[in-house]
């Protein structure tokens, strides 16, 4: 890990002539932009502005020649912007005179100072999800916290006080359990190992988690450090988890703070919607740990989706084991580590039934203790990307989203999650070893989940569709819309003309609006007509045609 020390820089500030004072645009030195009086001499009058002006000026092109609109040069050296404009702006023939305005891509991005060398958000597409929310509360008013499961944090840094969540039915440092949850004093959070709610205690485990938590939720546009994937957002801090007990332990009080959000309509507890997890057992069979698998269906139902970092060996977890990765949960996203070309890294463990996505992980650069910063490689930084996703997914403006949180939260977690499935961007080195078959994608989701959004409501039926078809053969996948509000088990499949099957795939309910799955066909089927069916509880089902060039 490299650490950025502390420095001091000095700035020579040249005032650039692209930028005008106040709240005018940037524009381009030297040119104009005009538009004469329409009459039949507009051309010639034109042509002739250098003449007429002593070759002040002179014409670049045309840009709208029916309306008279040119584009005029000057020496931007000699002359002022303002000079120019007003003295053409006088000229009888000329109805206007502007500056020719430069103009940027509608991303936001955030003014930290270590942003540029965070080329992972870039790769996920954050700057345009960014243009639609950076975090802070759903439509709701609902404020947003996601929890972070570690050894220790330096809650401290200047990069990620602001963000900390605190436990308002708590009275600090009193003695009592005043919100009755049986942790004494837990105001900021929990550590398990020294029972308090003090987070850096031995210095030596605060590394890790602090590395882990800039990720997924740093302060963005502070001019400070680095940006999370999510800038606004309050982060539960779970530490000081050294074993299988702690962490249940830890679990046990996401639940119990999320149910208790659920059942007073959030005048306790907190809105907890997804926890974090980079720690895990290398080699451990699922079925050796079935109260840990447990865990994720319980935090899972009152609505908090987890995130799990698989291995750092480049093994396949389905045969060599991994936890708590290999837990079959729906409620669980388990995460390997991808490249700057979205690659598998080496080494990182995959499995195509238990690894669902992968995520950048390389030389990512995060907060570290006591205001550093470090670069930090590993599916330990892959997952927190896809905590901070899911909670900046829940800060979208999407009244629908909102308004099921508290009376369905556990469908709605399962449907966020398919949401973020439906952005992944697929990739063909990861086809066959992650289930997904590709890489998360910030802005992908935010598409999908606007998809949802805007779909049918739930009493509107069940229904399928393949959006671009006919599929040419070179596209690899098909991708499929469903709306399917029935509860029970729901089946996406691909049959041929002939009646056999093809893909089978269990999906969740869309609770609401439509879900958006990719159904990947990797060269393996013929040009033909195949059908896609909606299987619904209750042997009722919706079919879609679908012609494969």
């Amino acid at each position: 890990m490299r650490f950025y020390p502390f420095c001091v820089i000095l700035l020579i500030v040249v005032l650039s002539p692209f930028y005008l004072s106040g709240q005018q645009s940037e524009y381009t030195p030297g040119q104009v932009i005009v538009q004469f009086k329409q009459s039949i001499q507009t051309e010639q009058k034109a042509q002739s502005i250098g003449a007429k002006y002593n070759n002040k000026y002179s014409v670049n092109r045309a840009l709208f020649q029916d309306m008279g609109v040119y584009l005029l040069e000057f020496d931007a050296k000699e002359y002022s912007l303002d000079g120019v404009i007003e003295e053409l702006g006088r000229d009888r023939d000329i109805q206007y005179a502007q500056a020719n305005s430069t103009v940027k891509p509608r991303t936001t991005e955030p003014d930290d100072p270590f942003y540029s060398e965070q080329w992972y958000l870039e790769n996920i597409a954050a700057p345009a999800a960014w243009d639609i929310t950076t975090g802070g509360t759903d439509i709701n008013g609902r404020e947003i916290v996601i929890a972070v499961m570690d050894r220790g944090f330096d809650i401290e840094h200047e990069d990620i006080k602001q963000n900390v969540w605190v436990n308002e039915d708590e009275i600090p440092d009193d003695g009592i359990d005043n919100d009755g949850n049986l942790f004494i004093d837990d105001y900021y959070g929990w550590n398990f190992e020294f029972r308090s709610d003090s987070h850096g205690l031995s210095s030596g485990t605060m590394i890790h988690g602090t590395n882990v938590v800039g990720i997924a939720a740093a302060r963005g546009d502070n001019d400070t450090g680095i940006s999370g994937a999510v800038w606004d957002v309050k982060i539960l801090f779970m530490s000081g988890l050294r074993s299988e007990a702690e962490i249940i332990e830890a679990y046990r009080y996401i639940a119990d703070t999320r149910r208790r959000y659920n059942e007073t309509n959030g005048e306790e507890g907190a809105y907890i919607v997804t926890a974090t997890m980079s720690l895990g057992i290398t080699g451990a069979m699922s079925a050796d740990h079935p109260v840990w698998c447990n865990l994720y269906d319980e935090v899972g139902e009152q609505g908090v989706l987890s995130v799990c970092a698989t291995d750092n060996l480049d093994v396949d977890v389905d045969v060599e084991g991994d936890m708590p990765t290999t837990c079959t949960s729906e409620y669980m996203i388990a995460v390997t580590n991808t490249d700057r070309s979205n690659r598998k890294t080496s080494p990182a463990a995959y499995g195509s039934r238990s690894i669902d996505i992968g995520a950048p992980g390389v030389d990512n650069i995060s907060t570290s203790p006591n205001d550093n910063y470090n670069l930090v490689t590993g599916t330990s930084v892959s997952a927190p990307l896809v905590g901070g996703t899911i909670a900046l997914l829940y800060s979208a403006p999407c009244q629908r989203l909102a308004d099921q949180a508290l009376v369905n939260p556990a469908d709605l977690a399962l449907t966020m999650k398919n949401i973020v499935y439906g952005g992944v961007e697929t990739n063909p080195d990861l086809e066959g070893i992650v289930a997904e078959g590709g890489v998360l994608n910030i802005l992908g989701s935010m598409e999908a989940l606007d998809i949802s959004c805007a779909g049918t409501g739930a009493n509107n039926g069940s229904s399928i569709s393949v959006v671009e078809n006919p599929i040419q053969q070179a596209t690899d996948n098909i991708t499929v819309d469903y709306i399917a509000q029935l509860e029970g088990e729901i089946y996406i499949r691909l049959f041929d003309t002939k009646g056999a099957l093809i893909y089978e795939e269990r999906v969740n309910r869309s609770f609401f609006g439509a879900n958006r799955i990719v159904i990947n066909i990797a060269n393996t089927l013929g040009a033909g007509l195949y059908f896609v069916s909606l299987d619904l509880p209750g042997n009722e089902s919706v079919t879609e045609k679908v012609v494969i060039y």
